[in-house]
């Protein structure tokens, strides 16, 4: 029989943010039911489902989890977005630099905030990564809707800079890195 390898990327990122509870059995029984099933959209769907039902079920089971991610995570998100836009102009006016440079650094302090809110939320939420850090880019997703939705943004535009958000604080929060689990005999 010919073992039929799962796309590594979607176990990659099962195993980051699925469920911490039954997390090395669901990717054995994904595996097993992709060599009777070797479609690779079908895995991607059954991890997105099990990640979704999983984390739905941490945030219920660990609220102050959740909560103390998303005030933590949007706070170390939004502090340098703040310290730009209270940064005086007159400071910045000495320096004469075009102003696609000046946007490019506005998007890179937004996307680099997200990521390294992601990042800590993981490392200070270690034992309920999933719950905390995929709450977390919800909350960014919804804060960030609401107040980039003011700007006059096509909504392509709108929809790309809040993918990017996301994803950019969900890949912050997969740079820890996963403990496997030892059996010491």
């Amino acid at each position: 029989m010919t073992m039929h390898r799962p796309p590594r990327l979607a176990t990659w990122i099962l195993k980051r943010f699925g469920s911490t509870i039954i997390k090395d059995a669901l990717v054995g029984d994904l595996f097993e039911a992709y060599q009777t099933r070797p479609s690779p959209f079908w895995y991607w769907r059954e991890v997105g489902a099990a990640i979704g039902v999983g984390t739905c079920r941490d945030v219920w089971h660990h609220l102050p989890v959740a909560l103390g991610a998303i005030v933590t995570g949007l706070f170390v998100a939004a502090l340098p977005v703040w310290l730009l836009q209270t940064t005086s102009a007159a400071s910045l006016s000495n320096v004469p630099l075009p102003v696609w440079i000046l946007t490019l650094a506005a998007w890179l302090v937004m996307f680099g905030s997200a990521l390294l809110s992601g990042w800590l939320v993981s490392l200070l939420f270690r034992a309920h990564r999933a719950a905390a850090v995929l709450s977390l880019a919800a909350a960014i997703l919804v804060v960030n809707g609401i107040i980039i939705s003011a700007a006059d943004l096509g909504p392509l535009a709108l929809g790309s800079v809040l993918l990017l958000d996301v994803l950019a604080a969900v890949g912050g929060g997969s740079l820890t890195g996963v403990r496997e689990r030892t059996v010491r005999g």
